[in-house]
């Protein structure tokens, strides 16, 4: 199978993931692995017009990478902002006292890597 299938696979394993801690009502959960989703999604973008993986979480340049790419993208920019910092301030417990999530926010994470995976996909069919 193709790198990039694999990639898009992988992302949407992680939109099921991101269900399961929803139902669950692990919001902050549910945050983490939306970003990992729509981080995937957006890579696989990448590799299906076969430039190289960078090891980086910040979907604010690999949005910025798939825009140089398809002017579309632009659309996702204020959802991807949105949802940029989860993968930090999910992961650690110091980031517990400051930033605490909430189901809206999850459901909005939600949103925004089920639109981002949706929309690669009609783009590398």
């Amino acid at each position: 199978m193709d790198e990039y299938k694999l990639w898009l696979q992988k992302a949407k394993e992680d939109l099921l993931w991101t269900e399961n801690s929803l139902e669950g009502k692990i919001f902050y959960g549910a945050c983490f692995t939306a970003h990992q989703a729509t981080e995937k999604a957006l890579k696989s973008f990448l590799l299906f017009h076969k430039k190289p993986l960078r090891k980086v979480h910040d979907l604010r340049a690999l949005l910025e990478d798939c825009i140089k790419m398809d002017k579309d993208f632009e659309m996702l920019r204020d959802s991807v902002i949105t949802i940029s910092p989860y993968y930090i301030e999910t992961r650690y417990p110091i980031y517990e006292e400051l930033a605490s999530f909430n189901e809206k926010e999850a459901r909005g994470a939600h949103e925004v890597a089920q639109k981002a995976i949706e929309f690669v996909e009609r783009r590398i069919k």
